[in-house]
């Protein structure tokens, strides 16, 4: 790598730290919505960077929907409604301890909606090696109910409800799995105690799922969604 090559990734490097900065003074209201943004000198000052780092954080931002630059104006901080939240930098910088329960309650809402689908195409579409790989992930919750380790079953659970979405083989679907990975894996590791979770209301979507019956895997992901945590079982 030349060193200008080097030098340029170093500026990226600096830049998305910027936007991340700038990107929590606005999700925490210190930059509330439509208010106009300290200039690219202020800010260069502010955070140590040159006028180009922040020039660059100001274009990552506003590629998300977070800002709008005006030549002679300035750049305004745009409300909620227009920021980009399957941006996964975005959704990653919103989840924090404070927005915790504000972006789960958000992302359950969604979940509801999607996860019961995800589970009717699973059974209707996915192949005998796909619904093996499923039995074998239960399988092993099975077996942590007998010898718990939360860590695993954080991994494993995840790696569960991934499996149904990629078995839907609906491309959107799936993408939803990835996109709101770190948030499933927040809420898994908020929910997850001392013992497995729901486990019985898992086994009755996979029996579903290898029977091919969309209608019956799809009402029992309802039910495992709709059944309070930590019921045991």
């Amino acid at each position: 790598m030349s060193i200008s090559a080097q030098q340029l990734a170093a500026q990226k490097n600096i830049s998305w730290v910027i936007a991340e900065k700038i990107a929590q003074k606005i999700l925490t209201g210190e930059y509330p919505p439509e208010s106009i943004l300290p200039g690219e000198m202020e800010l260069g000052e502010q955070f140590g960077v040159s006028r180009t780092a922040v020039r660059e954080a100001v274009k990552t931002l506003a590629a998300k929907g977070m800002l709008l630059p005006r030549p002679r104006i300035g750049t305004r901080v745009l409300a909620r409604s227009s920021w980009n939240f399957l941006d996964k930098e975005l959704l990653a910088w919103w989840l924090t301890e404070d927005n915790f329960a504000e972006v789960v309650s958000h992302f359950l809402v969604m979940r509801s909606s999607l996860e019961p689908q995800a589970c009717f195409l699973a059974a209707i579409n996915g192949t005998s090696e796909q619904k093996a790989q499923l039995n074998t992930l239960m399988e092993e919750m099975i077996e942590l109910k007998r010898h718990f380790i939360r860590e695993r079953w954080i991994e494993v659970d995840m790696a569960w409800h991934e499996h149904i979405y990629a078995m839907s083989v609906n491309p959107f679907l799936t993408s939803f799995a990835s996109l709101f990975h770190s948030v499933y894996q927040t809420y898994f590791t908020s929910i997850t105690q001392n013992e497995v979770v729901k486990l019985d209301l898992h086994q009755a979507i996979v029996d579903a799922i290898q029977e091919s019956d969309g209608p019956r895997a799809q009402l029992a992901c309802q039910t495992l969604l709709n059944t309070p945590n930590h019921t045991g079982k």
